[in-house]
């Protein structure tokens, strides 16, 4: 069912490219009869923008670890596209990647758009001075009673230290902020300092994930990981009949400590014509993150925004205990017992939520189960049976 999952979504009939073509067609007859006045100019200019494709957008949002690029791989048929958690990289999608149809040619192209070298050093300086004076302040902060401490932190303490800790290694407890932009940490990228755009090229999906998994998630500390500069990943998938009328949005969290890429997080949930909201079925109607997204995105149906779907998905369907040790039949039952269950208490919950009742219509908001992993291997579910 996960392939009818996606083309709940996704069809685009014949006859609307039918028309699209001849749209263009026409177009183009008119462009060439248009002279060199003001007119002409402004008609041109419009044409141009109505030549732009209007792909769908799609966010796949959640907290990381929960299996949205999976979702993705599976759902465009590209099980080794996106990276995804394994011995090296143990840590899971750090940036936001948008999955798109390659037009152009039979590569699997990536597109690294980095945030400013500027903001960087500013952000850079920002977690050092914190973390280099956490120590002493928590030593001030021992002397307030409970409940009178003279100021709460802002800053996500991990989160800084895997940032600074991903680009200099241990070097950045012991470095001068005037040394956080020396080329000497950016030979690999020179793009990041030019103020450019780099650009990654590969005959396969498998060989294309590897190549940008240091750009895209946190790992082995004997290695450096580019993560925290990069803005965001554009991937291009040749082939793909699906991803050519949509464009599917990878988005980690709820924002970024950081100014550009936590704008770019807002316009993203804004320009979304359908939001997914994956958590794990483990704790689904729990989540706290997954609800406050879903807070998020209904504000957006009829205020201005593009949303018109929000999908509440309980992924890793096929995760539970001993499942690989069951026979098939008896794991079949339990799964399918379970994810049902799930589907049932995210309904109660969100029959809990008054804001989101008021917002979101019962059309607007349904609850899936799936499972990445089933529907690639068939061990428990058939197909069918994956995506609910």
């Amino acid at each position: 069912m996960m392939k009818d999952y996606a083309k709940y979504y996704f069809t685009f009939t014949v006859t609307e490219a039918d028309i699209l073509k001849r749209v263009k067609t026409i177009m183009d007859r008119v462009k060439k009869q248009l002279g060199k006045n003001k007119l002409s100019e402004f008609l041109r200019n419009k044409i141009k923008s109505l030549e732009t494709d209007k792909r769908k957008l799609v966010g796949v949002f959640g907290r990381t670890g929960v299996g949205k690029s999976s979702l993705i791989n599976a759902i465009i048929g590209a099980k080794d596209l996106l990276p995804s958690t394994d011995e090296e990289c143990s840590a899971c999608t750090s940036v936001m990647i948008k999955v798109k149809a390659n037009r152009t040619d039979s590569k699997y192209r990536a597109e690294i758009e980095f945030i400013k070298k500027e903001e960087w050093e500013e952000e850079a300086h920002s977690w050092h001075q914190f973390l280099t004076n956490k120590g002493v302040q928590e030593e001030e902060e021992e002397d307030y009673e409970d409940g009178e401490h003279p100021r709460h932190y802002e800053h996500d303490e991990g989160d800084g230290e895997a940032k600074m800790s991903a680009l200099y290694g241990n070097e950045w407890k012991h470095m001068s902020p005037d040394s956080f932009i020396d080329t000497k940490y950016f030979k690999e990228i020179p793009e990041f300092l030019s103020s450019k755009k780099k650009e990654v090229i590969c005959a396969t999906a498998k060989e294309l994930s590897a190549k940008i998994v240091r750009y895209t998630k946190n790992g082995d500390k004997d290695k450096q990981w580019f993560w925290p500069l990069v803005k965001c990943v554009t991937v291009k998938v040749p082939n793909s009949d699906l991803l050519k009328h949509v464009t599917l949005v990878d988005i980690p969290g709820t924002g970024d400590n950081n100014k550009s890429r936590d704008r770019m997080w807002k316009e993203i949930i804004r320009d979304c014509s359908a939001v997914w909201i994956v958590t794990d079925i483990s704790r689904a109607a729990s989540d706290k993150e997954a609800w406050e997204i879903l807070e998020n995105a209904s504000s957006l149906i009829g205020n201005g925004g593009e949303c018109q779907q929000i999908d509440f998905i309980c992924a890793k369907s096929d995760l539970f205990g001993n499942s690989d040790d069951l026979p098939p039949a008896e794991a079949q039952v339990k799964i399918l017992k379970r994810n049902k269950t799930a589907r049932e208490n995210v309904k109660d919950e969100f029959q809990k939520k008054k804001y989101l009742k008021e917002q979101l219509s019962d059309d607007c908001f349904k609850v899936f189960t799936v499972s990445s992993k089933e529907f690639l291997k068939q061990k428990h579910l058939d197909q069918n049976e994956t995506g609910e």
